[in-house]
């Protein structure tokens, strides 16, 4: 951590010389320090990295496919739901990678995760239909659910 740090120190001022690096070091491990003093970090559940690195791309590819759609939606007349949907996954950091996903979204909102439950503010079209609104959990969280559920242990 405190090479990285050191290293994201370094880009930021976009300088490469010993004071910078020296700097960068010496703030990196003062920032360690104080982090595991001060932040009581729960142990997470494993996850599968490379499959998290996949669900990274799919995600960047949902936010401009999402974004296009939001514009769509907005220009041809929208309309706002509150809805519930219920998530499968156990392990904690995942589920809060789905929910961040969700608000990433363009033309979605989380407005609460709790235990299984995401409660979402969702931008749909004036005219959707219930069957719309009754599969807002496939919508929603559909295949970023499933990509998450590939990279649990």
């Amino acid at each position: 951590m405190i090479i990285l740090l050191t290293g994201v120190w370094i880009v930021l001022r976009e300088s490469l010389t010993v004071a910078t690096a020296v700097v960068g070091l010496v703030l990196s491990v003062c920032c360690v320090l104080l982090s595991r003093r001060l932040i009581p970090l729960a142990k997470t559940e494993p996850v599968k990295p490379l499959r998290l690195l996949v669900y990274l791309f799919y995600l960047l590819m949902q936010i401009y496919i999402g974004g296009l759609t939001s514009i769509a939606i907005v220009l041809l007349g929208s309309h706002v739901e509150i809805v519930e949907i219920k998530t499968q996954l156990r392990n904690r950091l995942l589920r809060a990678i789905l929910v961040n996903s969700i608000t990433l979204v363009p033309g979605s909102v989380t407005l609460d995760l709790t235990e299984d439950t995401i409660t979402v503010l969702w931008l749909t079209r004036k005219t959707a239909s219930s069957e719309e609104l009754e599969n807002a959990d496939e919508l929603l969280k559909g295949k970023l659910e499933r990509m998450l559920m590939k990279a649990q242990k």
